[in-house]
């Protein structure tokens, strides 16, 4: 364990700057665009939904660029210390191939779009804040139900981790699959693998065996997405006729959340106890071995 937290370390120090940039350059992007921005098309009389808007854009687009980083990340570290000769130094020490490889895919899969997502909140905080502030000024500090909001940004980022492990556990068998190929077949091996599915799937699309491929990678999908959404209860909020935002119903919405993230977190895990959820967690298994393996040979 002592030379996996090392291991863990060592991506902190060599990406941190990165990891860094990555959530706060958005976050003081969409700062500075707080004075140039403005509610159109529906009135918005209390400074609650300008908040929850504007930090709810940040959560989002800190997450869409820390899981589109952790995929280009991932996919690179299958040969990583072969091409920088890393791998002599590190097979030096006390410890095994596994944890070698681990350690980093935990980093960037994980702990790093974790984490991303957790500052993305306080940064969505900052950011709505700010907004809320432009438009209605100083009374907005004391409009505001800070109470509810604070309970309901807790439980979005509780929420949001969740969904970033089930995301990720979802997803292992494909990401490790592409890490695999790419360890072997270096550079085009991803590409290949992609391609050799695509017409796999478009020349035989009528066997069985195509249709059970498709199903199988559509199962998947679903599992990720359903890692992120649960389906069931309607927190949509919508305008009047005459564009005049529902209070009523937001501040409804607003309260419920938490009991909606509570009640919701069961369900989520229990769509996790699927068969194919745990033959794809077997097959991450096999390709991570793959992995092991080729980082053995090229010793």
């Amino acid at each position: 364990m002592t030379l996996f937290n090392t291991l863990l370390l060592r991506e902190w120090l060599q990406y941190k700057r990165a990891w860094l940039g990555l959530v706060l350059v958005p976050i003081l992007v969409l700062l500075a665009l707080v004075p140039f921005s403005q509610v159109d098309d529906v009135d918005v009389p209390s400074p609650e939904p300008v908040a929850l808007i504007a930090g709810l854009l940040t959560v989002g687009l800190v997450m869409t660029l820390a899981m589109a980083v952790s995929g280009y990340q991932l996919l690179g570290l299958a040969r990583r210390d072969q091409q920088d000769r890393s791998i002599e130094f590190w097979s030096s020490l006390p410890g095994s191939h596994a944890a070698s490889l681990g350690a980093p895919i935990v980093a960037h899969g994980v702990l790093m779009p974790a984490v991303a997502v957790l500052l993305g909140v306080a940064g969505g905080v900052v950011v709505g804040s700010a907004m809320a502030f432009k438009e209605f000024g100083l009374s907005a500090l004391h409009q505001t139900q800070w109470a509810a909001l604070f309970q309901a940004t807790l439980w979005l980022s509780l929420r949001l981790v969740v969904g970033v492990v089930l995301a990720a556990l979802w997803i292992a068998p494909i990401a490790l699959a592409l890490m695999a190929a790419s360890a072997w077949l270096r550079r085009w091996g991803a590409p290949l693998l992609v391609i050799g599915v695509g017409a796999f799937l478009k020349i035989y699309k009528d066997e069985p065996v195509a249709a059970a491929l498709k199903r199988l990678l559509k199962t998947q999908m679903e599992g990720v997405a359903s890692a992120w959404v649960q389906s069931g209860t309607r927190l949509i909020v919508e305008s009047n006729g005459d564009g005049r935002l529902d209070m009523q119903d937001f501040f409804d919405m607003l309260f419920r959340f938490p009991d909606f993230a509570r009640d919701g977190l069961p369900q989520v895990l229990h769509a996790a106890l699927h068969p194919q959820f745990f033959g794809g967690l077997a097959l991450a298994g096999a390709c991570f071995w793959l992995l092991v393996l080729q980082r053995k040979r090229s010793l």
